[in-house]
């Protein structure tokens, strides 16, 4: 009875993990340019993924619950889970965020700013789910760049969930288990 039981004890080390929080990719696409209400932009995408848990268990990943949010846009990409305040030169923040994983329903509003006063540069996104997507900069003397696009019916949310990586512990642990397993069979020739 004891080798069965060292035997399952030791499958089940081999086995044990630590749950890694959950990972989504999302992307929304196509957006209505502000200076021309009536085009719809196809190129123009906001991207990221989402990394964590719905801890509470409520169905909704809230900011508390994130442990990243990367977005990538046209002007700066960056993981805007962990950027909060700033400076006066720069500034990021991640005013709302709520994921509801089973209906793929995503709400943020983010923002970034980076200044340089000396320089006369400016560089600002705002993003806000369901109302507008905001690129502006300006180098130096050169005509700013204002994009401004708003939602609407062609914008499209696609959100997929992105393939798990196993965590560092959860391979150590796996390999801690078979070793175990290797010397058990090794003792017991």
């Amino acid at each position: 009875m004891k080798i069965p039981t060292l035997l399952g004890g030791a499958l089940l080390l081999c086995t044990a993990a630590h749950a890694a929080p959950s990972a989504w990719d999302f992307e929304y696409r196509g957006f209505y340019d502000y200076h021309d209400p009536g085009v719809l932009r196809t190129d123009v995408a906001v991207t990221g993924r989402i990394v964590g848990e719905d801890a509470d268990g409520d169905g909704v990943i809230h900011e508390s619950e994130l442990d990243s949010l990367w977005m990538n846009m046209r002007l700066w990409s960056g993981d805007f889970a962990r950027c909060g305040g700033g400076t006066v030169d720069h500034d990021c923040q991640l005013d709302v965020f709520a994921f509801r994983p089973a209906s793929d329903a995503l709400d943020i509003t983010a923002s970034w700013r980076d200044n340089d006063a000396t320089q006369l540069e400016y560089r600002t996104e705002e993003f806000v789910s369901g109302d507008r997507y905001v690129a502006r900069s300006s180098y130096g003397h050169d005509y700013p760049v204002d994009d401004y696009y708003l939602f609407g019916a062609g914008t499209m949310l696609t959100v997929t969930p992105a393939p798990p990586v196993p965590e560092p512990g959860a391979w150590m642990m796996l390999g801690g288990g078979l070793l175990a397993l290797a010397a058990f069979f090794r003792r017991s020739r």
